[in-house]
Protein backbone atom coordinates (compact mmCIF):
# COMPACT_ATOMS: atom_id res chain seq x y z
CA UNK A 1 0.00 0.00 0.00
CA UNK A 2 1.26 3.49 -0.84
CA UNK A 3 0.68 6.84 0.75
CA UNK A 4 -2.38 8.65 -0.53
CA UNK A 5 -0.11 11.57 -1.42
CA UNK A 6 1.44 9.40 -4.14
CA UNK A 7 -1.85 8.68 -5.89
CA UNK A 8 -2.91 10.87 -8.81
CA UNK A 9 -6.51 10.66 -10.01
CA UNK A 10 -6.41 9.29 -13.50
CA UNK A 11 -2.61 9.26 -13.67
CA UNK A 12 -2.46 5.95 -15.47
CA UNK A 13 -4.49 7.29 -18.36
CA UNK A 14 -2.38 10.40 -18.89
CA UNK A 15 1.18 9.46 -17.96
CA UNK A 16 2.69 9.81 -21.40
CA UNK A 17 1.53 13.41 -21.67
CA UNK A 18 1.83 14.58 -18.08
CA UNK A 19 5.13 13.10 -16.97
CA UNK A 20 7.19 14.69 -19.73
CA UNK A 21 7.26 17.97 -17.83
CA UNK A 22 10.07 17.63 -15.30
CA UNK A 23 9.59 18.73 -11.75
CA UNK A 24 11.70 21.62 -10.50
CA UNK A 25 14.06 20.49 -7.76
CA UNK A 26 17.56 20.61 -6.45
CA UNK A 27 18.86 17.50 -8.18
CA UNK A 28 22.28 18.14 -6.71
CA UNK A 29 24.18 17.54 -9.94
CA UNK A 30 24.94 20.98 -11.34
CA UNK A 31 28.30 22.55 -10.61
CA UNK A 32 26.94 26.02 -11.29
CA UNK A 33 30.13 26.87 -13.22
CA UNK A 34 30.43 28.18 -16.78
CA UNK A 35 33.92 26.70 -17.17
CA UNK A 36 33.66 24.18 -20.05
CA UNK A 37 36.52 22.14 -18.56
CA UNK A 38 34.77 21.60 -15.25
CA UNK A 39 33.11 18.25 -14.77
CA UNK A 40 29.39 17.86 -14.16
CA UNK A 41 28.67 15.58 -11.23
CA UNK A 42 25.92 13.02 -11.78
CA UNK A 43 24.69 11.49 -8.51
CA UNK A 44 23.66 7.82 -8.68
CA UNK A 45 21.87 6.04 -5.83
CA UNK A 46 21.73 2.30 -5.41
CA UNK A 47 20.89 -0.30 -2.82
CA UNK A 48 23.97 -1.21 -0.79
CA UNK A 49 25.47 -4.69 -1.01
CA UNK A 50 28.11 -6.81 -2.71
CA UNK A 51 26.92 -5.82 -6.17
CA UNK A 52 27.02 -2.13 -5.29
CA UNK A 53 30.71 -2.52 -4.53
CA UNK A 54 31.25 -3.88 -8.03
CA UNK A 55 29.42 -0.92 -9.57
CA UNK A 56 31.36 1.49 -7.38
CA UNK A 57 34.66 0.02 -8.58
CA UNK A 58 33.47 0.20 -12.19
CA UNK A 59 32.63 3.90 -11.97
CA UNK A 60 35.87 4.72 -10.20
CA UNK A 61 37.68 3.55 -13.33
CA UNK A 62 35.06 4.99 -15.69
CA UNK A 63 35.38 8.45 -14.17
CA UNK A 64 39.11 8.54 -14.84
CA UNK A 65 38.70 7.43 -18.43
CA UNK A 66 35.44 7.79 -20.36
CA UNK A 67 33.73 10.09 -17.87
CA UNK A 68 36.40 12.77 -18.03
CA UNK A 69 36.20 12.85 -21.83
CA UNK A 70 32.42 13.38 -21.57
CA UNK A 71 32.75 16.07 -18.91
CA UNK A 72 31.04 13.86 -16.32
CA UNK A 73 31.98 12.66 -12.85
CA UNK A 74 29.72 9.97 -11.42
CA UNK A 75 29.20 10.09 -7.66
CA UNK A 76 27.92 6.62 -6.89
CA UNK A 77 26.25 6.44 -3.47
CA UNK A 78 24.93 3.11 -2.10
CA UNK A 79 22.10 3.54 0.42
CA UNK A 80 20.96 1.39 3.34
CA UNK A 81 19.39 -1.82 2.03
CA UNK A 82 16.55 -2.18 4.50
CA UNK A 83 15.43 1.45 4.25
CA UNK A 84 16.16 2.07 0.59
CA UNK A 85 12.61 2.81 -0.61
CA UNK A 86 12.02 5.11 2.37
CA UNK A 87 15.27 6.99 1.65
CA UNK A 88 14.30 7.50 -2.00
CA UNK A 89 10.86 8.78 -1.09
CA UNK A 90 12.27 11.25 1.43
CA UNK A 91 14.87 12.51 -1.04
CA UNK A 92 12.20 13.54 -3.53
CA UNK A 93 9.93 14.99 -0.88
CA UNK A 94 12.79 17.16 0.40
CA UNK A 95 14.08 18.02 -3.11
CA UNK A 96 17.41 16.28 -2.55
CA UNK A 97 16.97 13.43 -5.01
CA UNK A 98 19.81 11.94 -7.07
CA UNK A 99 20.03 12.29 -10.84
CA UNK A 100 19.79 8.57 -11.46
CA UNK A 101 18.68 5.78 -9.15
CA UNK A 102 17.80 2.13 -8.77
CA UNK A 103 14.02 2.10 -8.80
CA UNK A 104 12.60 -1.17 -7.41
CA UNK A 105 10.13 -2.62 -9.92
CA UNK A 106 7.27 -2.89 -7.46
CA UNK A 107 7.63 0.78 -6.49
CA UNK A 108 8.04 2.28 -9.95
CA UNK A 109 4.31 2.81 -10.54
CA UNK A 110 4.07 4.88 -7.36
CA UNK A 111 7.17 6.88 -8.34
CA UNK A 112 5.69 7.57 -11.78
CA UNK A 113 2.42 8.62 -10.16
CA UNK A 114 4.31 11.08 -7.99
CA UNK A 115 6.09 12.54 -11.03
CA UNK A 116 9.54 11.57 -9.81
CA UNK A 117 10.88 9.76 -12.87
CA UNK A 118 11.45 10.75 -16.49
CA UNK A 119 9.96 8.89 -19.47
CA UNK A 120 12.92 7.33 -21.26
CA UNK A 121 12.17 7.59 -25.01
CA UNK A 122 13.03 11.29 -25.23
CA UNK A 123 16.34 10.90 -23.39
CA UNK A 124 17.79 7.44 -23.99
CA UNK A 125 19.17 6.07 -27.25
CA UNK A 126 16.67 3.89 -29.09
CA UNK A 127 19.17 1.03 -29.32
CA UNK A 128 19.29 0.84 -25.52
CA UNK A 129 15.51 0.64 -25.31
CA UNK A 130 15.36 -1.90 -28.14
CA UNK A 131 17.63 -4.25 -26.18
CA UNK A 132 15.27 -4.00 -23.23
CA UNK A 133 12.15 -4.45 -25.40
CA UNK A 134 11.42 -8.03 -24.22
CA UNK A 135 10.97 -6.61 -20.72
CA UNK A 136 9.00 -3.55 -21.84
CA UNK A 137 5.77 -5.27 -22.70
CA UNK A 138 2.59 -3.30 -22.08
CA UNK A 139 1.94 -5.00 -18.74
CA UNK A 140 5.53 -4.75 -17.51
CA UNK A 141 6.18 -3.16 -14.12
CA UNK A 142 8.59 -0.84 -15.92
CA UNK A 143 6.00 0.54 -18.38
CA UNK A 144 3.19 2.94 -17.48
CA UNK A 145 0.83 4.57 -19.93
CA UNK A 146 2.62 2.63 -22.67
CA UNK A 147 5.91 4.42 -21.88
CA UNK A 148 9.06 2.79 -20.41
CA UNK A 149 10.40 4.53 -17.30
CA UNK A 150 13.19 2.15 -16.33
CA UNK A 151 15.55 -0.43 -17.82
CA UNK A 152 16.41 -3.67 -15.98
CA UNK A 153 19.95 -4.97 -15.58
CA UNK A 154 19.83 -8.42 -13.97
CA UNK A 155 17.91 -11.63 -14.62
CA UNK A 156 16.31 -12.72 -11.35
CA UNK A 157 15.07 -16.13 -12.45
CA UNK A 158 13.66 -18.50 -9.85
CA UNK A 159 14.40 -22.15 -9.16
CA UNK A 160 14.12 -24.69 -6.36
CA UNK A 161 17.58 -25.48 -5.03
CA UNK A 162 18.29 -29.14 -4.35
CA UNK A 163 21.07 -30.29 -1.99
CA UNK A 164 22.13 -33.42 -3.88
CA UNK A 165 23.93 -35.05 -0.95
CA UNK A 166 20.87 -34.76 1.30
CA UNK A 167 18.61 -36.10 -1.46
CA UNK A 168 20.82 -39.14 -2.04
CA UNK A 169 21.15 -39.78 1.68
CA UNK A 170 17.35 -39.81 1.93
CA UNK A 171 17.06 -42.27 -0.97
CA UNK A 172 15.79 -39.59 -3.36
CA UNK A 173 16.96 -38.93 -6.91
CA UNK A 174 18.23 -35.33 -7.29
CA UNK A 175 17.88 -35.74 -11.06
CA UNK A 176 14.14 -36.24 -10.58
CA UNK A 177 13.23 -33.40 -8.18
CA UNK A 178 9.73 -32.90 -6.74
CA UNK A 179 7.41 -31.41 -9.36
CA UNK A 180 4.25 -31.00 -7.27
CA UNK A 181 3.47 -29.82 -3.75
CA UNK A 182 2.65 -33.32 -2.50
CA UNK A 183 5.99 -34.56 -3.85
CA UNK A 184 7.74 -31.70 -2.04
CA UNK A 185 6.08 -32.72 1.22
CA UNK A 186 7.12 -36.35 0.85
CA UNK A 187 10.68 -35.39 -0.03
CA UNK A 188 10.86 -33.03 2.96
CA UNK A 189 9.77 -35.82 5.30
CA UNK A 190 12.38 -38.23 3.91
CA UNK A 191 15.19 -35.67 4.13
CA UNK A 192 14.29 -34.70 7.69
CA UNK A 193 14.14 -38.33 8.80
CA UNK A 194 17.55 -39.16 7.33
CA UNK A 195 18.95 -35.86 8.63
CA UNK A 196 18.45 -37.03 12.22
CA UNK A 197 18.23 -33.50 13.62
CA UNK A 198 21.12 -32.06 11.59
CA UNK A 199 19.27 -31.44 8.32
CA UNK A 200 15.68 -30.68 7.39
CA UNK A 201 13.48 -30.89 4.35
CA UNK A 202 12.88 -27.32 3.30
CA UNK A 203 13.52 -23.70 4.21
CA UNK A 204 10.46 -21.48 4.71
CA UNK A 205 11.90 -18.03 5.60
CA UNK A 206 8.74 -16.19 6.64
CA UNK A 207 10.67 -13.16 7.89
CA UNK A 208 12.76 -12.79 4.73
CA UNK A 209 12.27 -9.53 2.84
CA UNK A 210 9.82 -10.23 0.01
CA UNK A 211 8.85 -13.68 1.36
CA UNK A 212 5.32 -13.55 -0.04
CA UNK A 213 6.57 -12.24 -3.36
CA UNK A 214 9.46 -14.67 -3.88
CA UNK A 215 8.46 -17.78 -1.91
CA UNK A 216 4.68 -17.83 -2.23
CA UNK A 217 3.28 -16.01 -5.25
CA UNK A 218 5.72 -17.28 -7.86
CA UNK A 219 4.97 -20.93 -7.03
CA UNK A 220 1.27 -20.35 -7.60
CA UNK A 221 1.86 -18.33 -10.77
CA UNK A 222 4.11 -21.09 -12.13
CA UNK A 223 1.19 -23.43 -12.73
CA UNK A 224 -1.49 -20.81 -13.40
CA UNK A 225 -0.83 -18.28 -16.20
CA UNK A 226 -3.96 -16.27 -15.36
CA UNK A 227 -2.89 -14.77 -12.03
CA UNK A 228 -0.36 -12.14 -10.99
CA UNK A 229 1.24 -11.29 -7.67
CA UNK A 230 0.01 -9.34 -4.67
CA UNK A 231 -3.32 -11.05 -3.99
CA UNK A 232 -3.41 -13.19 -7.17
CA UNK A 233 -5.04 -10.72 -9.54
CA UNK A 234 -6.52 -11.91 -12.85
CA UNK A 235 -6.09 -9.04 -15.30
CA UNK A 236 -8.36 -10.62 -17.92
CA UNK A 237 -11.35 -10.81 -15.58
CA UNK A 238 -10.24 -7.92 -13.35
CA UNK A 239 -10.93 -10.12 -10.36
CA UNK A 240 -8.81 -11.22 -7.42
CA UNK A 241 -8.55 -14.99 -7.00
CA UNK A 242 -7.02 -15.09 -3.55
CA UNK A 243 -8.54 -18.49 -2.73
CA UNK A 244 -5.78 -19.94 -4.92
CA UNK A 245 -3.30 -19.28 -2.10
CA UNK A 246 -4.71 -22.28 -0.23
CA UNK A 247 -2.60 -25.14 -1.70
CA UNK A 248 0.73 -23.50 -0.92
CA UNK A 249 -0.33 -22.30 2.51
CA UNK A 250 -1.47 -25.84 3.29
CA UNK A 251 1.91 -27.20 2.12
CA UNK A 252 3.93 -24.78 4.20
CA UNK A 253 1.72 -25.19 7.26
CA UNK A 254 2.01 -28.97 7.08
CA UNK A 255 5.82 -28.88 6.92
CA UNK A 256 6.02 -26.39 9.78
CA UNK A 257 3.63 -28.46 11.89
CA UNK A 258 5.30 -31.82 11.29
CA UNK A 259 8.75 -30.23 11.69
CA UNK A 260 10.05 -31.19 8.26
CA UNK A 261 10.71 -27.51 7.59
CA UNK A 262 13.88 -25.94 8.94
CA UNK A 263 13.23 -24.93 12.59
CA UNK A 264 12.08 -21.42 13.43
CA UNK A 265 10.18 -20.53 10.26
CA UNK A 266 8.31 -17.83 12.17
CA UNK A 267 11.51 -15.84 12.70
CA UNK A 268 13.64 -17.11 9.82
CA UNK A 269 15.20 -14.26 7.83
CA UNK A 270 16.74 -14.45 4.38
CA UNK A 271 20.30 -14.19 5.67
CA UNK A 272 19.82 -17.03 8.16
CA UNK A 273 18.10 -19.16 5.50
CA UNK A 274 20.92 -18.61 3.02
CA UNK A 275 23.49 -19.54 5.65
CA UNK A 276 21.55 -22.66 6.66
CA UNK A 277 21.36 -23.88 3.08
CA UNK A 278 25.00 -22.99 2.52
CA UNK A 279 25.93 -25.09 5.57
CA UNK A 280 24.05 -28.10 4.20
CA UNK A 281 21.23 -27.99 6.75
CA UNK A 282 18.28 -28.05 4.31
CA UNK A 283 17.43 -30.17 1.30
CA UNK A 284 15.22 -27.73 -0.63
CA UNK A 285 15.06 -23.96 -0.95
CA UNK A 286 13.10 -21.79 -3.37
CA UNK A 287 15.45 -18.99 -4.38
CA UNK A 288 16.27 -16.52 -7.12
CA UNK A 289 19.49 -16.37 -9.12
CA UNK A 290 20.85 -13.91 -6.57
CA UNK A 291 21.55 -16.92 -4.36
CA UNK A 292 24.52 -17.87 -6.56
CA UNK A 293 26.61 -14.92 -5.43
CA UNK A 294 25.31 -15.26 -1.87
CA UNK A 295 26.49 -18.85 -1.58
CA UNK A 296 29.80 -17.89 -3.18
CA UNK A 297 30.29 -15.12 -0.61
CA UNK A 298 29.56 -17.63 2.16
CA UNK A 299 32.18 -19.99 0.78
CA UNK A 300 29.57 -22.76 0.66
CA UNK A 301 30.75 -26.23 -0.35
CA UNK A 302 27.30 -27.84 -0.73
CA UNK A 303 26.58 -29.76 -3.90
CA UNK A 304 23.52 -28.12 -5.36
CA UNK A 305 21.43 -28.11 -8.51
CA UNK A 306 18.76 -25.62 -9.54
CA UNK A 307 15.53 -27.48 -10.32
CA UNK A 308 12.27 -26.22 -11.86
CA UNK A 309 9.69 -24.71 -9.52
CA UNK A 310 7.12 -27.17 -8.11
CA UNK A 311 3.41 -26.46 -8.69
CA UNK A 312 0.11 -27.38 -7.00
CA UNK A 313 -1.09 -30.96 -7.48
CA UNK A 314 -2.97 -31.34 -10.72
CA UNK A 315 -1.11 -28.53 -12.45
CA UNK A 316 1.89 -28.45 -14.79
CA UNK A 317 4.71 -25.95 -14.92
CA UNK A 318 3.66 -23.43 -17.58
CA UNK A 319 5.99 -20.57 -16.71
CA UNK A 320 8.76 -19.72 -14.32
CA UNK A 321 7.98 -16.16 -13.21
CA UNK A 322 11.10 -14.03 -13.16
CA UNK A 323 11.97 -10.44 -12.45
CA UNK A 324 14.09 -8.52 -14.91
CA UNK A 325 15.56 -6.87 -11.88
CA UNK A 326 17.60 -3.95 -10.67
CA UNK A 327 16.02 -1.40 -13.01
CA UNK A 328 17.32 2.14 -13.14
CA UNK A 329 15.40 5.37 -13.76
CA UNK A 330 16.26 9.01 -14.40
CA UNK A 331 14.96 11.49 -11.86
CA UNK A 332 12.59 14.19 -13.06
CA UNK A 333 14.48 16.63 -10.81
CA UNK A 334 17.86 16.29 -12.51
CA UNK A 335 19.32 19.55 -13.75
CA UNK A 336 21.36 17.73 -16.39
CA UNK A 337 19.04 15.27 -18.12
CA UNK A 338 21.31 14.69 -21.12
CA UNK A 339 24.35 13.83 -19.02
CA UNK A 340 22.20 11.81 -16.63
CA UNK A 341 20.98 9.88 -19.67
CA UNK A 342 24.57 9.29 -20.78
CA UNK A 343 25.38 7.76 -17.38
CA UNK A 344 22.11 5.81 -17.49
CA UNK A 345 23.14 4.16 -20.75
CA UNK A 346 26.40 3.09 -19.13
CA UNK A 347 24.60 1.87 -16.01
CA UNK A 348 22.37 -0.50 -17.99
CA UNK A 349 25.05 -1.48 -20.53
CA UNK A 350 27.14 -4.60 -20.92
CA UNK A 351 30.20 -3.09 -19.22
CA UNK A 352 28.52 -2.88 -15.82
CA UNK A 353 26.86 -6.25 -16.34
CA UNK A 354 30.25 -7.82 -17.01
CA UNK A 355 31.59 -6.29 -13.80
CA UNK A 356 28.65 -7.75 -11.90
CA UNK A 357 28.95 -11.12 -13.61
CA UNK A 358 32.48 -11.35 -12.25
CA UNK A 359 30.79 -11.32 -8.81
CA UNK A 360 28.40 -14.12 -9.91
CA UNK A 361 25.48 -11.76 -10.46
CA UNK A 362 23.01 -12.97 -13.13
CA UNK A 363 23.20 -10.66 -16.18
CA UNK A 364 20.33 -9.79 -18.48
CA UNK A 365 22.45 -9.55 -21.64
CA UNK A 366 22.81 -12.74 -23.68
CA UNK A 367 26.29 -11.55 -24.72
CA UNK A 368 27.38 -11.34 -21.09
CA UNK A 369 25.95 -14.80 -20.37
CA UNK A 370 28.34 -16.06 -23.04
CA UNK A 371 31.27 -14.02 -21.78
CA UNK A 372 34.32 -15.39 -20.00
CA UNK A 373 33.05 -14.04 -16.67
CA UNK A 374 29.95 -16.28 -16.71
CA UNK A 375 30.18 -19.13 -19.21
CA UNK A 376 32.22 -21.39 -16.92
CA UNK A 377 30.04 -20.82 -13.84
CA UNK A 378 27.96 -24.00 -14.14
CA UNK A 379 25.73 -23.18 -11.17
CA UNK A 380 24.90 -19.69 -12.42
CA UNK A 381 24.21 -21.02 -15.92
CA UNK A 382 21.38 -23.12 -14.44
CA UNK A 383 19.59 -19.81 -13.81
CA UNK A 384 20.06 -18.55 -17.37
CA UNK A 385 16.70 -17.33 -18.74
CA UNK A 386 15.05 -19.98 -20.91
CA UNK A 387 11.69 -20.35 -22.64
CA UNK A 388 9.65 -20.76 -19.44
CA UNK A 389 11.34 -17.84 -17.69
CA UNK A 390 8.83 -15.05 -18.25
CA UNK A 391 8.84 -11.56 -16.77
CA UNK A 392 6.08 -11.38 -14.19
CA UNK A 393 3.36 -8.81 -14.94
CA UNK A 394 2.63 -5.72 -12.90
CA UNK A 395 -0.38 -5.74 -10.61
CA UNK A 396 -2.52 -2.98 -9.10
CA UNK A 397 -1.92 -4.16 -5.53
CA UNK A 398 0.75 -1.62 -4.66
CA UNK A 399 -1.40 1.26 -5.91
CA UNK A 400 -4.51 0.49 -3.89
CA UNK A 401 -5.75 1.90 -0.60
CA UNK A 402 -6.81 -1.32 1.11
CA UNK A 403 -8.72 -1.37 4.37
CA UNK A 404 -7.58 -3.84 7.00
CA UNK A 405 -4.83 -6.43 6.74
CA UNK A 406 -2.42 -6.43 3.83
CA UNK A 407 -1.87 -9.51 1.70
CA UNK A 408 1.47 -10.09 3.41
CA UNK A 409 -0.07 -9.86 6.88
CA UNK A 410 -2.81 -12.35 6.03
CA UNK A 411 -0.39 -14.84 4.48
CA UNK A 412 1.97 -14.64 7.45
CA UNK A 413 -0.84 -14.94 9.99
CA UNK A 414 -2.25 -18.04 8.31
CA UNK A 415 1.17 -19.69 8.22
CA UNK A 416 1.88 -18.97 11.87
CA UNK A 417 -1.53 -20.19 13.07
CA UNK A 418 -2.17 -23.63 11.53
CA UNK A 419 -5.54 -23.82 13.29
CA UNK A 420 -6.89 -20.73 11.51
CA UNK A 421 -9.36 -21.72 8.75
CA UNK A 422 -7.97 -20.78 5.33
CA UNK A 423 -11.17 -20.33 3.37
CA UNK A 424 -12.78 -17.46 5.32
CA UNK A 425 -9.47 -15.60 5.74
CA UNK A 426 -8.66 -15.82 2.02
CA UNK A 427 -12.22 -14.86 1.09
CA UNK A 428 -11.95 -11.78 3.29
CA UNK A 429 -8.61 -10.86 1.72
CA UNK A 430 -10.11 -11.24 -1.74
CA UNK A 431 -13.03 -8.99 -0.80
CA UNK A 432 -10.72 -6.28 0.58
CA UNK A 433 -8.51 -6.26 -2.49
CA UNK A 434 -11.43 -6.36 -4.91
CA UNK A 435 -13.24 -3.51 -3.14
CA UNK A 436 -10.11 -1.36 -3.21
CA UNK A 437 -9.49 -2.14 -6.90
CA UNK A 438 -13.09 -1.48 -7.95
CA UNK A 439 -13.09 1.82 -6.08
CA UNK A 440 -9.81 2.90 -7.69
CA UNK A 441 -11.12 2.08 -11.16
CA UNK A 442 -14.41 3.87 -10.52
CA UNK A 443 -12.61 6.94 -9.20
CA UNK A 444 -10.32 7.06 -12.23
CA UNK A 445 -7.19 6.38 -10.17
CA UNK A 446 -6.39 3.11 -11.95
CA UNK A 447 -6.74 2.19 -15.61
CA UNK A 448 -7.56 -1.54 -15.96
CA UNK A 449 -5.82 -1.67 -19.35
CA UNK A 450 -2.47 -1.14 -17.65
CA UNK A 451 -2.47 -4.68 -16.31
CA UNK A 452 -3.65 -6.57 -19.39
CA UNK A 453 -1.23 -8.30 -21.74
Amino acid sequence: MIDSSLTRRGFLGTLAAGASAALVGCGGSSTGSTDPNELTTIVVWDRAGAHAKARQEFFHTWNEQKGRSLGIAVRYEPQATDKYEEIVRLSFQTKRAPDLFHSPSAQLGAFVAAGWVQPLPDLVDKAVLDKAAPYHQKNSELVWGGVPYAVPTTASTNRMLINTDLFEKAGLDPDSPPATFSEVRRAAAAITKSGDGDAFGMLIPIKATGFRQWSVDILLMAGDPAVAQFGLFNAATQKYESAKYAPLLELYRSMITDKTAYPGAATLTGDVANNAFGQGEAGMYVASSVVVSVLADLGSKVKVVAAPLPVPDGQKLVRSPMNAGYPYAISSTTENPEKAAAVFEVMVGDGVQEALAAKAAPPLSAAVWDSAAVKDNAFLQQFRPAELDQQWPKTPGGLLQVDGESVDQTVEKLLLDPSAPLEPALAAMQQRMQAAYDAAVQNGEVDPKEFQA
